[in-house]
This record gives C-alpha cells, structure tokens and sequence, in this order.
C-alpha cells in the first residue's frame, strides 16, 4: 500500500540507514571520496617528468598528461584528449603502433616510435599495457620516454668504434707496407751497395802487392761508397724519427724536416715558427710533427702545389700547426662525409690522433688550395730542457790544462753511445804524441760524471745518447765549471745547428762522415782555443 509503504519509507530512522546512504538533498558519499581521489591522482600523473596517456583500441586518445603531450610537441596538453594519436607520429611507425596496441591486449609490452616535432626526428620508447577493470576494457596506458639523446649517442659511440676499428686494421696495413718499403729499400739499395764495398774490399786485399794495382784509388772509392750508404741510413733513420725532435724540440724538427723535404721533392716549404721553440710532451711534438709529415706528402702526392707554407705557434696553453698549399684542393662534401673509407688512413689518422690527444683537426679547400690546422691543448710552455740551459752565451775561460801548464799530453773524454764509434775515435787519435784519450762515457750523465771526475782538456761529444743528449750534457759541464773544450761529434746536419751549439757552450762540431779528415783538425782547433765547425754542418 502507498501509504503504508510511505509511511514504513520515511519511518526509516537514519541510525537504521545502510553505511553510505544520504540524505535527502545530498550527493552519495562514496561518489563524493572517489572524485577527490581522481581528482588528485590526475594532479600528480599531470605534474610526472615521464610521459602517460590512455588511448582506445583504435588508436583515439583518453588522457595525456602535460610530459607526453611535449614529447609528441603539443600544447597545451589538454587539446590532446579526443585526437588520434596517429595524427603525432611518423607514417613508418604507425604499422608497429597498431601491432603493439593489438598485442598490448593481451599482455604488457615495450617498444619503440618516431615522431617528427619541427623538422627533427624525436625517439620515443613506450611501455604498453591494458587497462582493466573487473567488469569492462578501459583502454590502453602508455608510458613514454623520450630516448632521443641515448639512441644518437649509441649510434654515435657505433659509427665511432666501427670507425675506430677500420682505421686501426687500416693503420696495420700500412704499418705492413711501410715494413715492406723500408725493407726493399734495406736491401736492394743499401744492402747492394754494402756487397759491393766486401767485393771491393776482397779485391783489394788479395791484390795487395802488386804493381798494376792502384790500391789507393779502390780504397777511395769504398769510402765514397760507404759515406753513401751512411748518409742514406741516416736518411731513412730521420724520417722515421728525427733525433732533433727529442733534443730540440718540435720548432727545431719542423725546420729540419721542410728543408730536407724541399731539398728530395723540389717543393719549396716556407716555414715560419719562433726561434726558441717553447716545449711541451713528447706524444703531443710527436703527434703534430706526423701530422705535417702527412700533410706535406698530401701536397706531394694530391695537390700539384709546387710551394707549401707551414706555420707553428704555441702560447696561451695552445699549440698549433698549419700547413698551406696552393694546389687543386679537395672534395670538402667528402671529407665532410669521410668515414675514413675513400680517404685512406692519413685524414683519419690525424684526427684520430688528435682526439685521443684532445685537440681537433680542421681541413679548409678550395681549386685555389687546401689548408690543415691541428691544434692541441697543452701545458705550460717552457722552453726546451736544452734551449732553456743554452738560451745565453756562455762565458768562460778556455782551459789551461790539467794541473797547471805542465802537462805536455792533452787529455781527452770521449762521450758517444756506440762502442765501435769511442774505438773509431780511440783509433784516429792514438797515432797523435799530444794527444791521449783519458776516459769515455756511453751516456750525457756519465759524460758529465766523467768530465767531472777526470778534468780533460776536452770533450769529443755525441748529440744523441741515452738518459741526457749532448746539448744537456754540454749545458751541465758548462754549469760546473769544468775548464775543457767541448768537440760535438754527429751524423746531423742542420742549417741551423752551428748556432745551437755554439748557445749550448760548445766550441766547434765535426760530421762523423767526415772524421777521417776532419776530427784531428778539429781536435786542434778547439784545444788551440779556436772555434771549428765543419763546413758541411
């Protein structure tokens, strides 16, 4: 009955009310507490550093937040609800999309996609899984990352050890063909020229005695043969390693390198550098001096240049070289390109050796010509250890002799890191009454030791020697105050070696080439107390 039952509804005391039933006039209880609740769970999903979104099985999008909304370029993030999700993404992703989708279904999946926001490609990596709850399919969520940054570095790391990888199976194979090369040389040059001295040699010896023979005239000619020979292992010995790099620095070497350079190929090398090179390490000279190496036979090989212009510089923690020619110039989309393939191991050496190094390489051509610069950090520069000791004249008094003026013998310390070398020298001065060799050193601190202990007239002394090279060793001598004269004896030539030596406090300088008729000379020039440098130096 309607009123029976009006009167048993509102008869209904509250206290007899099930949990959660309103009043009249007022919301449900429950329906209040859940709408605070999403209300703050959709605050805090829309303040996530990481991208979240909803979409419908066709692709129709729920909900996006404000991160996933920047990833695909969208603002604001609101104006995303309702739009297809196709709409943001590449054309190439959108077959993977709807696979990952259809999949997402049945179980949760990771994956990737492109999106294209003003004209650059972004990398996007998502986690898929469906939204259910116990009664109905709510969608699908999406939690995206934006891994643009990783995947170029990747690639990047990749292409770089892939890079790596060629130019160091490149470098072998033309470590191999240098090998090749310097064995050819070894022995169809020099070797041949070496068999001819024996046959000259064994000639001569069994034909001592007779009258018809000139013996004088066949041993000329051996000798001629033989400082053939040397001054081409000397050749060879430079360009493999220069020994003025390691004394005097790279400004020295670079100088020294153009003009003999100029000298094999015809092409003119300007240099420009500062007199007094400053110094730093020896993998960073090193590094720099291979890459005008390189560079310079580039011009000889490539550009038609008949001039070259290499500058180098070092200040401000900063050590630069440039080389210039004016040559046919080069494909600079190519190089741009290079992956180290069509270029050879040269360009990509270079720049390889400059990074481990941290400093750069950059090529600049034209028809007009081509310009390298390599540039590498460096500490503070400071002249070389021997520029440093011999940067002033040293003044001092020509020694008197060994206790006072009596001693009728002068007495010599022979300094040099070859044995046979102190025997040839032993051998050219004991035929001199005057003359006596009173000690020798294999090394610039035993020369040093020595010329301390032993007090000699003079020093005969080689330029490169283990543990301290001749420059230094002449420097220390000068610094205690030895009273001796100071002989260089060397295989260098150099244009500017004579006034490097005579800074460093030495007296005169003879060729090893040349010790048969020079060194005696020269060993009674300085002990006359006169400067000797031998012409050819």
């Amino acid at each position: 009955m309607p009123k029976n039952h009006s009167s048993s509804k509102s008869a209904l005391a509250p206290s007899q009310r099930r949990a959660g039933t309103p009043g009249p006039g007022k919301k449900p209880l429950a329906h209040t507490n859940q709408a605070s609740e999403e209300h703050v769970l959709r605050a805090l999903v829309d303040g996530l550093d990481v991208g979240v979104a909803n979409v419908s099985p066709n692709v129709i999008i729920q909900y996006a937040n404000a991160r996933f909304a920047e990833v695909l370029g969208v603002r604001p993030f609101e104006s995303l609800r309702g739009s297809n999700l196709k709409d943001y993404i590449s054309g190439a992703s959108w077959e993977s999309l709807d696979l990952a989708l259809a999949q997402a279904l049945h179980y949760p999946l990771d994956g990737e996609m492109k999106v294209d926001v003003g004209g650059k490609t972004r990398v996007v990596r998502l986690s898929l899984a469906a939204i259910r709850t116990e009664y109905r399919f709510n969608g699908i969520s999406i939690v995206a990352h934006e891994v643009t940054e990783l995947v170029e570095t990747s690639k990047a790391l990749h292409d770089s050890e892939a890079s790596v990888h060629s130019l160091s199976g490149r470098i072998l194979h033309v470590q191999d063909e240098e090998r090749r090369r310097i064995a050819r040389e070894l022995h169809d040059i020099t070797g041949q020229e070496l068999a001819v001295v024996a046959i000259s040699l064994d000639q001569l010896a069994a034909n001592v005695g007779r009258a018809d023979v000139d013996i004088v005239k066949g041993i000329k000619e051996s000798v001629e043969l033989v400082h053939k020979i040397e001054d081409e292992v000397r050749t060879l010995s430079y360009l493999l390693h220069p020994p003025l790099l390691d004394q005097l620095g790279l400004g020295a070497a670079l100088r020294w390198y153009a003009e003999g350079f100029t000298k094999r190929t015809g092409i003119q090398v300007e240099v420009e550098t500062a007199k007094k090179s400053p110094r730093f390490s020896a993998d960073k000279e090193t590094a720099l001096f291979r890459i005008v190496q390189e560079s310079l036979t580039n011009v000889l090989r490539h550009s038609g240049s008949r001039t070259a212009l290499l500058r180098f510089s070092a200040h401000s923690g900063t050590a630069q070289v440039s080389i210039e020619d004016q040559g046919k110039g080069m494909d600079i989309q190519k190089l741009a390109a290079n992956s180290g393939q069509t270029l050879g191991v040269g360009i990509g050496g270079m720049r390889e050796r400059l990074r481990q190094l941290g400093g750069k390489l950059e090529i600049h051509s034209q028809p007009g010509g081509t310009r390298v610069v390599a540039t590498l950090p460096v500490e503070e520069c400071v002249l070389t250890r021997e520029e440093a000791d011999s940067g002033e004249e040293v003044s001092r008094e020509k020694p008197k002799g060994v206790s006072g003026e009596t001693a009728t013998r002068k007495r010599i310390l022979i300094a040099d890191d070859h044995d046979v070398t102190r025997r040839g020298i032993r051998s050219l001065l004991e035929d001199e009454p005057d003359l006596e060799v009173c000690g020798e050193a294999s090394d610039g601190l035993e020369a040093v030791a020595k010329a301390r202990e032993l007090q000699p007239d003079l020093v005969i002394l080689d330029l490169i020697m283990p543990r301290a090279g001749g420059f230094a060793a002449a420097h220390k001598i000068r610094q205690c105050g030895i009273p001796t004269s100071i002989l260089v004896f060397t295989t260098h030539t150099h244009s500017g070696l004579e006034r490097m030596l005579s800074m460093a406090g030495c007296d005169g300088c003879v060729l090893k080439g040349n010790a048969s008729n020079e060194l005696v000379r020269g060993v009674r020039a300085v002990l006359a107390g006169k400067s000797y440098f031998n012409p050819e130096s």
